[in-house]
């Protein structure tokens, strides 16, 4: 027998045992997962709806990716939001996102010309700070100094994008995730752009920034280390994320780790739905 028939033979041997491992571990972790939920109902069962549709439905559209010994990871863009957009990263996770959806969009067009923002910060006679509602637009200005906004700011941004573009999309709220339902969402090709913290590291709660909202006498807190990600990946242990916090590749975070962190900073997360081939 030559060598290379050898090689032919090995070769496709490892691809089948391969294949047979990965299948073998998929349908294990689906059944753990099936176990879990069974298990702690009220804590893991996935929701199953996302803003009135089924995962099915929201993947709509979107390519399906393949899972490798248990592990999916989506082919999301790295963007990194520095040095442009030093507060920034709100709108380079979305940017990454379009990008993904196959637009020719950059970070700073997105921001100059789609995403509203406000650095109006005034201290009255009592030098008490009054600034502008971080659900409403940027709290800043994103090319310079701020602190950054929340999950309508950029759904805002994101639809205004869409409707410029004549695209059939849009962007719309995921609430209540737990990890069996960010697992599903990703199963379906869909990237979340989600609020945790730099690094996952644990929020500044000594002296955070206050300010009342302007034209209100609500006081508003923002925590020190927010930081917005694209989540896009998940394995047994991790999830993984494009963190366009200086990181050059898909980085991996432990799933109890962020799942505190994106609880902590208010359970926000952002799809994009495409309309374009769903069929009610």
């Amino acid at each position: 027998m030559t060598n290379k028939l050898i090689a032919a033979i090995l070769g496709i041997g490892t691809a089948v045992c391969t294949a047979a491992v990965d299948y073998a571990y998929t349908e294990q972790i689906n059944s753990e997962r099936i176990e879990v939920n069974i298990m702690n109902p009220d804590k893991e069962e996935p929701h199953n709806i996302y803003c009135g549709f089924t995962a099915e439905e929201l993947g709509s559209g979107y390519d399906k990716p393949a899972s490798v010994l248990g592990k999916v990871i989506l082919n999301v863009p790295i963007i990194d939001q520095f040095p442009e957009l030093p507060v920034g990263c709100e709108v380079t996770s979305a940017t990454a996102v379009l990008q993904y959806l196959g637009f020719e969009v950059d970070k700073l067009t997105l921001t100059d010309n789609y995403l509203k923002w406000d650095d109006n910060f005034t201290y009255d006679s009592n030098m008490v700070s009054h600034g502008p509602d971080p659900k409403r637009v940027f709290a800043g200005d994103p090319h310079k100094w701020g602190y950054g906004c929340y999950a309508p700011v950029i759904i805002d941004t994101l639809n205004k994008f869409f409707a410029d573009k004549g695209a059939d999309y849009k962007a719309l709220p995921i609430e209540d995730l737990n990890s069996a339902d960010i697992e599903l969402i990703i199963d379906e090709g869909v990237p979340m752009i989600v609020w945790a913290s730099r690094g996952m590291k644990q929020f500044k709660y000594n002296d955070p920034p206050q300010w009342i909202i302007n034209g209100t006498n609500k006081t508003f807190t923002w925590l020190s280390n927010s930081h917005t990600l694209v989540l896009c990946g998940y394995d047994s242990d991790n999830f993984y994320f494009m963190d366009c916090d200086g990181k050059d590749k898909i980085t991996p975070y432990p799933k109890e780790i962020f799942l505190k962190r994106f609880n902590e900073n208010g359970s926000q997360c952002v799809v994009v739905k495409d309309y374009s081939s769903y069929v009610q």
